[in-house]
């Protein structure tokens, strides 16, 4: 079965791995210190699933806007997690431009987020719904266009 392009677009933004699609996003959120409320996020998915999960999944059908925003903060987030993730990759690289790469990165996606008006959870959560609702992945992939 051939997946939507919203599946390859999104896991690109997160390099995905054997972890899986949401483990990845979560993941990258965690290494590059989005901050406490997507550790905890993720420590509260891990310890109670289906708890996290709010407005985005838990039946709650997203409006138009929200997809157009989703989309668009997908397309914002890939070429700078490219970026990042090249630069990270270098040798050599010291702790100190480690630690500036990661902090400009997070500061550039929270900026892509608010501007999208997102929070790390509800990109996250959309992350998700786009693996587990075909129809929804191909609502974001027809906002992507």
């Amino acid at each position: 079965m051939q997946q939507p392009a919203i599946y390859s677009a999104a896991q690109s933004v997160f390099h995905s791995s054997k972890r899986g699609f949401v483990g990845s996003a979560l993941f990258a959120f965690g290494l590059l210190g989005l901050g406490t409320s997507v550790a905890f996020a993720s420590s509260m998915e891990m310890s109670a699933p289906g708890l996290v999960r709010t407005a985005m999944t838990a039946g709650a059908v997203a409006s138009p806007a929200e997809i157009k925003n989703f989309a668009a903060a997908v397309r914002g987030i890939k070429p700078l997690n490219e970026q990042v993730h090249s630069a990270l990759s270098q040798k050599g690289i010291t702790a100190t431009k480690r630690e500036e790469l990661k902090k400009s990165y997070m500061a550039r996606v929270n900026s892509i987020l608010a501007s999208n008006h997102l929070t790390a959870e509800q990109y996250t959560s959309m992350l998700k719904q786009t693996q587990d609702d075909p129809a929804f992945a191909k609502q974001v992939e027809g906002a992507m266009q």
